[in-house]
């Protein structure tokens, strides 16, 4: 076990119950889940190619977030 999961259980356990099962789901349903976030080839293909160009454009973390919230994320 590394060093960070064994400093998140010790704070865990200081909670109560009811909160430590929330946080036991949330890392079960992580867990869970986990395996469906794989990019496909055709992503990566993707991805590598958005990253090659020098011409792309950046946006600031202000900008992403807001238009994560324009596609109701």
């Amino acid at each position: 076990m590394t060093k960070l999961l064994e400093q998140a259980l010790r704070q865990i356990e200081q909670l109560p119950d009811a909160d430590q099962d929330a946080a036991a789901g949330a890392l079960i349903d992580y867990l869970k889940h986990m395996r469906d976030m794989r990019l496909t080839e055709a992503q990566v293909a993707e991805v590598r190619r958005r990253r090659a160009n020098p011409e792309r454009k950046l946006v600031s973390l202000e900008e992403a977030r807001a238009r994560i919230a324009r596609l109701g994320g």
